[in-house]
């Protein structure tokens, strides 16, 4: 294309499948690690781990893995890479504010604000890591954004978020979670796509860029891959816990049972 063309806007419908796979299994693996959350609070135990283990679920693989399938599924006449840092500071971006709304939820007992408020939080985070992430492209082109566009992409991100809170503290039972994630999973694909039509693509003149880029045509499959097999990590990681958390609860009946049996072995004393 020559400078000054508009890329039209379409996207490869593979990858676009790929960024909703990831994005729901991402969000299933983090309503997972919410009821173990639920579960540690009402048992006064520690729930950090697992905040911990819901943000890199949702925020980092959810998110941004699939924020950066879909930015590879855009047809673009020309090869994409992205400048390290930025890149790497989008990522965070998604890990920090998807736990820190987690965190703030979690703390105490769950309301309606609380949940709205998490939600902002994390959608503005989110919603940050689109757009640092689309400033990390270093490309022959440069974007001509709709403000109107923008803000509603924002506000779905921010409208997902919330909901996303919600399900995490009131979904119970597997089928609920795996609706839920399919659920979130689409409402994280919206804002996505959403935003990308919100930037129209320019081409410029060809340039060369400096520092060090990522990029190919391999890496969505790449990232797709290693989020999977992440997500089946921290997945094995909360069955492990689950586990152990039945265990000790099983010893704990047992010791009860036990010592009760103990008292009825020992009889009672004789009536006078």
């Amino acid at each position: 294309m020559t400078p000054g063309e508009i890329v039209p806007l379409s996207f490869a419908l593979g990858l676009v499948i790929l960024s909703f796979l990831i994005a729901a299994y991402g969000a299933y693996v983090a309503l997972t690690a919410a009821a173990h959350i639920r579960a540690a609070a009402a048992d006064g135990r520690s729930w950090l781990s697992y905040v911990g283990i819901a943000a890199v679920s949702m925020g980092g693989i959810g998110i941004w893995s699939m924020h950066f399938i879909g930015m590879q599924a855009q047809s673009m006449p020309f090869d994409a890479g992205y400048q390290v840092w930025l890149t790497l500071l989008s990522f965070l971006l998604a890990v920090l504010c998807s736990g820190l709304a987690l965190w703030y939820v979690a703390r105490e007992r769950f309301s309606v604000l609380r949940c709205m408020v998490g939600g902002v939080v994390a959608g503005l985070g989110i919603a940050a890591m689109h757009y640092v992430g689309i400033a990390a492209m270093r490309i022959p082109a440069l974007f001509l954004w709709s403000p109107g566009l923008i803000v509603v992409s924002v506000l779905i991100t921010v409208v997902a978020a919330t909901a996303a809170l919600w399900l995490a503290f009131h979904v119970q039972t597997t089928w609920q979670r795996v609706l839920a994630a399919a659920v979130m999973g689409l409402a994280v694909c919206g804002m996505h796509y959403t935003a990308a039509a919100a930037g129209t693509m320019v081409c410029t003149a060809p340039r060369a860029f400096t520092g060090f880029l990522i990029g190919g045509a391999s890496l969505p499959y790449i990232v797709f891959g290693l989020s999977i097999a992440t997500l089946l990590l921290l997945r094995w990681q909360l069955h492990r816990s689950s586990l152990r958390f039945r265990q000790k609860l099983a010893q704990r009946v047992d010791a009860l049972i036990g010592s009760g049996a103990s008292v009825a072995e020992g009889g009672m004393p004789p009536a006078r």
